[in-house]
């Protein structure tokens, strides 16, 4: 009889431990060295009257027709193979990629982990379910904006990179990094945005333009990060 109540016991708090989700009060906002990312979380878990991160879902993740939202894409060029330059992208630690003069990561949570990283934090390359609380600089910095995006699916075959604002943004939408040969020796990365919000104004003016800048400062950094290391035979790349 003690051996049933032991192993039910066991499984109940094993169950229990499965679970658990973290929950908001459980982030150390003193960690984050952004006020504008601390102000978005404090306002995300209040407005959405959510008490676990896990609970917040990703604007567009089954949305097929994007009817309605305003679409941008813009173009670069890469001097490398595909492969060389698709496994640098997701390799480099998001805290790494994102740290420019246009943005920073305050926070990622892992969905998968169930655990934040904070900005000091290295992450092993970037992975479907983080979700990813940056401050955008504006206007050369005199503005700060905190927005939230989730990576919803990373699709080697066809070279694919998909990212979702997270709902109880000012934005809901996608954005999509695709890479391709273009048979001279270089990679191609098309970077597609769709979005929407409820002001017209921000949609056809301001996104654009600010988010021309934040999308050129990330890829010119990863450009000149491969230009140092793409052709070194000693770098390795670890996925996990």
């Amino acid at each position: 009889m003690k051996l049933i109540t032991l192993i039910a016991t066991l499984l109940l708090f094993g169950s229990a431990t499965l679970f658990a989700q973290m929950s908001f009060s459980e982030i150390e906002l003193g960690s984050i060295p952004y006020p504008k990312v601390r102000s978005f979380i404090h306002n995300q878990q209040s407005n959405s009257k959510l008490d676990k991160i896990a609970e917040l879902k990703p604007s567009c993740e089954n949305l097929g027709d994007f009817g309605g939202f305003r679409t941008y894409e813009k173009k670069f060029k890469v001097k490398g193979d595909l492969n060389s330059v698709w496994t640098s992208y997701i390799s480099a630690s998001p805290t790494h990629l994102w740290k420019t003069r246009k943005s920073a990561v305050g926070l990622i949570y892992d969905r998968k982990k169930d655990r934040v990283s904070y900005s000091s934090d290295t992450c092993s390359g970037s992975r479907i379910g983080q979700v990813l609380y940056l401050d955008l600089r504006l206007i050369k910095g005199f503005y700060h904006l905190a927005t939230a995006l989730e990576i919803t699916n990373i699709q080697s075959e066809t070279s694919t990179i998909e990212i979702n604002y997270v709902e109880s943004g000012i934005n809901e939408g996608k954005q999509w990094i695709r890479m391709a040969n273009d048979g001279n020796g270089n990679t191609i990365i098309t970077h597609i945005s769709s979005i929407k919000s409820n002001s017209p104004f921000r949609d056809r003016i301001l996104y654009p333009y600010f988010h021309n800048k934040l999308i050129n400062a990330v890829h010119r950094k990863m450009k000149k990060s491969l230009k140092n290391t793409l052709y070194e035979p000693s770098i390795e790349y670890a996925i996990d």
